[in-house]
């Protein structure tokens, strides 16, 4: 059974760099789309159609390209990647853990790359 995800908007560069730190504390993934985009459309209903992760593991944001091209553009700029949409950055520990965009971005993906970046804060963690 999906559970569509609940998006916050950030609207502001200060906005995202309060994400960017809350990384520090649980991942966050932005979405990045375009809103007269078909394909950014598109992509975002296949993504609420098909989400089933937990709100517990992953904060989600979201960032309307033409309205706050200045915060999706520091995205890209932040992240080291080209900037694109649609287009999802999944942040933890306050940097850049996975990218993706267009056609790539697949919820099994995001999935994927959250496990992984789970276990190694725990691998690193047992280290400390």
């Amino acid at each position: 059974m999906s559970q569509s995800p609940l998006w916050k908007s950030i609207g502001s560069l200060d906005a995202l760099e309060q994400v960017i730190e809350g990384s520090k504390h649980k991942p966050a993934l932005v979405f990045k789309h375009r809103a007269s985009s078909p394909d950014s459309i598109e992509k975002k209903i296949e993504l609420e159609t098909n989400w089933n992760i937990s709100k517990d593991v992953v904060d989600l944001y979201i960032v309307d390209d033409m309205k706050d091209r200045d915060v999706s553009l520091e995205i890209a700029e932040l992240a080291g990647i080209q900037h694109e949409f649609p287009q999802v950055v999944l942040f933890a520990d306050g940097v850049t853990m996975y990218d993706e965009s267009h056609d790539m971005i697949s919820v099994k993906k995001i999935k994927l790359a959250l496990k992984i970046v789970n276990r190694t804060f725990k691998w690193m963690e047992t280290r400390a």
